[in-house]
């Protein structure tokens, strides 16, 4: 299977899950952020380019290699930004 067929994890890169019977989409609605960071830096790009997934809104994959040192939290977004853009 091809690396565009699959959803990477956002810590290393590697293949986290097979992806292509997900049903993305052009950006008629807000697209999608990856771990609360918008698709492309640039605004202009992120709504030219940007795609939607069904009604996700923000979502984070980590592969099971990595989940034993990382984890995803949901915490407010205002929250998050007050912190500053520590991702890492």
């Amino acid at each position: 299977m091809a690396m565009a067929d699959y959803r990477l994890c956002d810590v290393c890169g590697g293949k986290a899950f097979y992806d292509s019977n997900l049903n993305y989409g052009d950006a008629d609605r807000q697209s999608y952020r990856i771990a609360g960071k918008e698709q492309y830096d640039d605004p202009a790009m992120n709504e030219k380019y940007g795609t939607t997934l069904d009604y996700v809104g923000d979502w984070a994959v980590i592969c099971t290699d990595c989940s034993d040192k990382y984890e995803t939290q949901i915490v407010e977004r205002a929250a998050q930004q007050s912190k500053g853009d520590d991702h890492g």
